[in-house]
């Protein structure tokens, strides 16, 4: 597990109160994101008021030319996870230093 998940499982275990274990945070993280994947997997996108979009795109297929050589590289159609933050989280600072 990397330090990221460690860091983002210990914020969320202290969000759910002081006697939450870290399994049930490992548990509420598990179902956020399950959420996440299956409403992408169903309609695309998942929009979540106050916080921001997740959007599916399709990326069209391109041509890269790259220096020092002569050939080129084919890069095929494929998809890409893409977030948009609300308006609201636009607004605050980077940090979160704001709740």
């Amino acid at each position: 597990m990397s330090n990221r998940s460690r860091q983002l499982l210990e914020a969320v275990r202290s969000r759910l109160g002081g006697t939450a274990t870290t399994g049930a945070a490992v548990l509420a993280l598990q179902a956020v994101l399950r959420a996440l994947t299956d409403g992408l997997r169903q309609d695309g996108e998942v929009h979540l008021s106050g916080f921001g979009s997740f959007r599916i795109k399709t990326r069209a297929a391109r041509r890269l030319l790259l220096p020092g050589r002569a050939d080129e590289v084919r890069l095929p159609q494929r998809r890409v996870l893409c977030f948009s933050p609300s308006s609201r989280r636009q607004r605050r600072s980077p940090r979160g230093d704001e709740n």
